[in-house]
């Protein structure tokens, strides 16, 4: 068997066996689209190796991330034990997800599963279990503060109030209150609505849309909404794109987060440049399905990297050093 093969395979049962924690009995849903068909095969296997019982559900992509899914996909998701979602498009910010874990099942997300790559990407190297407690523990630290804070040397100087809003400690393990996304790690919350003002400076990525490789993307936040997207050739892609959407709840401030894989590195995929280790997300659009009100057409992050992150005026986080205790 080729060695690509065999990496394949023994990542696939990273998300079944260790991030699914499947056991002989349980019944899997593997969800995926005309355009992931050849990343299910090694899920597959992993899942038979386990003793699971395995359904299989081709869908029609909803044609962007935070698209909703068809009724009768909600519906067999409600009733498997584990839900895995390879897709290109992202299903973390659907209704379908949140009524399947409210039901008691778990969700797996891989969204960008089309890339022939996927299950080769450096982030499956991560060692879940070590990092998991500096999530957990910045997670918590976002729960318990009032005010947030990111600034940057590029000039990125954002803040908002998330009193009231629950941390999220994204780990990589199945859970039934939220997301797992892979390799996509991270700790994160939604905005209180209308509270964000400042500037972002946008100089790393905005995951489906591009790298920032000519300059950077200032976007201007007043009152919790994006009002103006400056900037070079990604700044005119990021524009149409939102616009596109025909929906001003786009520009909506959605998420702050931060990446917590440390064997990520930026690479124009959403699953790794959402992790990078110590990458502060700014996202636009959709919040409802992480603990806010906001349910848009659409969900894009926005990264920034070498940021300061501080809560309640105290420094949290600096470029890639975690300054609290876990």
């Amino acid at each position: 068997m080729a060695t690509h093969t065999l990496l394949k395979l023994r990542n696939a049962r990273r998300v079944v066996s260790l991030l699914g924690a499947v056991q002989r009995g349980m019944n899997i849903l593997i969800v995926y689209d005309l355009y992931t068909t050849h990343n299910v095969e090694p899920l597959l296997l992993a899942t038979n190796e386990a003793g699971a019982s395995t359904t299989l559900m081709q869908i029609t992509e909803p044609g962007n991330h935070g698209g909703q899914l068809p009724r009768t996909v909600a519906a067999a998701m409600s009733v498997a034990d584990l839900v895995i979602g390879a897709t290109r498009y992202n299903i973390t910010h659907t209704s379908a997800r949140i009524e399947a874990q409210k039901k008691g099942v778990k969700v797996i997300a891989l969204p960008e599963s089309d890339s022939d790559d996927f299950f080769l990407a450096k982030g499956w190297d991560c060692d879940f279990t070590a990092v998991r407690p500096q999530i957990e523990a910045l997670a918590l630290a976002l729960t318990e503060a009032d005010t947030a804070r990111v600034r940057s040397k590029l000039g990125t100087d954002l803040t908002c109030s998330i009193a009231g809003r629950k941390g999220r400690a994204l780990t990589g393990f199945a859970n039934t209150h939220d997301v797992s996304a892979g390799y996509c790690l991270e700790a994160s919350l939604a905005p209180v609505e209308g509270t964000a003002n400042g500037r972002i400076i946008v100089n790393a990525s905005i995951p489906g849309v591009s790298l920032i490789e000519t300059e950077p993307v200032v976007i201007t936040i007043e009152n919790g909404m994006a009002t103006r997207i400056e900037g070079g050739r990604e700044a005119d892609a990021f524009r149409t794109l939102l616009a596109g959407f025909n929906d001003p709840l786009v520009y909506n401030l959605g998420e702050l987060g931060v990446g917590m894989n440390p064997v990520c590195s930026l690479d124009g995929t959403m699953l790794s440049d959402e992790s990078v280790y110590g990458a502060i997300q700014l996202a636009l659009g959709t919040s409802l399905y992480i603990g806010g009100t906001v349910k848009a057409a659409a969900h894009y992050d926005t990264i920034v990297t070498d940021a300061v992150l501080e809560l309640d005026g105290r420094p949290v986080l600096d470029g890639t050093r975690l300054l609290i205790h876990y």
